[in-house]
């Protein structure tokens, strides 16, 4: 399944909150908001496949 369906699956409307190395991988690991709420929803790395939801 394509990385980008499993993001928008999971989060629906995203933006980029900001990115830091990946613990796992050591590349990009990218946190996301809500485009509604501008709450902070997840993060997720593209090469490592690892996606974390946030449930407050």
């Amino acid at each position: 399944m394509n990385f980008e369906f499993v993001l928008d699956a999971l989060f629906g409307k995203r933006e980029i909150l900001h990115a830091m190395e990946c613990s796992i991988c050591g590349f990009d690991e990218i946190y996301y908001i809500d485009a509604m709420t501008n709450k902070q929803i997840g993060r997720a790395c593209k090469e490592c496949n690892f996606v974390q939801k946030f449930d407050f």
